[in-house]
């Protein structure tokens, strides 16, 4: 018996896909496509300078838009969401970023 409610989900190795890679400068790029068994993702901005703008609703990622979220450099981030996910930065930046 347990006392509280448990989530149970699969291990983050097990089903995990890497999305890894570098944005085009001012352009919107989906990096992991709609996924109706997705569970979690997360994202990394490697960028120790740039503001990376991320959109996880479907939606291409924009500077200052609704529906985008401003990952501060170096900063990190993990949510939930089927959709697919568009990032936007106004220069080339690295990134990390998984799916499972």
């Amino acid at each position: 018996m347990t006392r509280f409610p448990v989530d149970n989900k699969p291990s983050p190795a097990v089903g995990l896909t890497d999305f890894s890679g570098t944005t085009t400068a001012a352009t919107a790029l989906t990096i992991m496509p709609e996924k109706a068994d997705a569970t979690e993702y997360r994202l990394q901005n490697l960028s120790q300078t740039e503001i990376l703008w991320f959109n996880d609703t479907g939606g291409a990622a924009a500077a200052f838009a609704p529906g985008s979220y401003a990952l501060s450099p170096l900063g990190y981030y993990e949510g939930r969401s089927t959709k697919a996910v568009s990032l936007f930065c106004v220069a080339a930046v690295p990134f990390s970023a998984a799916r499972y």
